[in-house]
């Protein structure tokens, strides 16, 4: 078989493990003290692993869902002891991530899958890496700061 082949088929096992893994940690986790921040993870899961996402994902990109997912069970390690610091960057998170669906909105179809575009909905990948897991470093800066200079920068084409 071909070796990249092999080498997509290895990220993916990896990746379908972790995000089982996650499934049954966010099972266990009920009560309304940790309900929005539990629905967020939940959505941030559902939009890196779902039904043909390694080829919307693509090569180059897959091999950085492991950290993401990494990121995600750091964050569920915290989330007893940091409900209330978990619940406002949740909340940053929303309001980022409202003004990116906004600009999807904005864009014309074919415009969506824009290499800018695309980016940053990479960049907001990176910034829950450096809300929730600090200490597992972002793959370039990043910040809210950064992602709306992105979304300016499209829509002023």
């Amino acid at each position: 078989l071909n070796p990249t082949l092999l080498s997509v088929v290895g990220r993916v096992e990896r990746i379908l493990a972790r995000w089982h893994e996650l499934e049954w940690r966010l099972a266990d986790r009920t009560g309304s003290a940790v309900r929005d921040s539990v629905a967020d993870i939940r959505g941030q899961l559902a939009g890196l692993v779902y039904p043909g996402f390694v080829s919307a994902t693509g090569y180059r990109r897959l091999a950085e869902l492991p950290r993401y997912l990494q990121a995600i069970d750091r964050r569920l390690d915290r989330l007893p002891d940091g409900r209330g610091r978990d619940r406002e960057l949740t909340g940053r998170i929303a309001q980022v991530e409202q003004e990116y669906r906004q600009l999807l909105a904005e864009l014309a179809p074919a415009d969506r899958t824009d290499p800018e575009v695309v980016e940053i909905r990479w960049m907001l990948e990176e910034l829950r890496i450096s809300y929730f897991a600090q200490a597992q470093g972002t793959a370039y800066p990043v910040s809210e700061k950064r992602i709306y200079r992105a979304i300016d920068r499209v829509l002023d084409r």
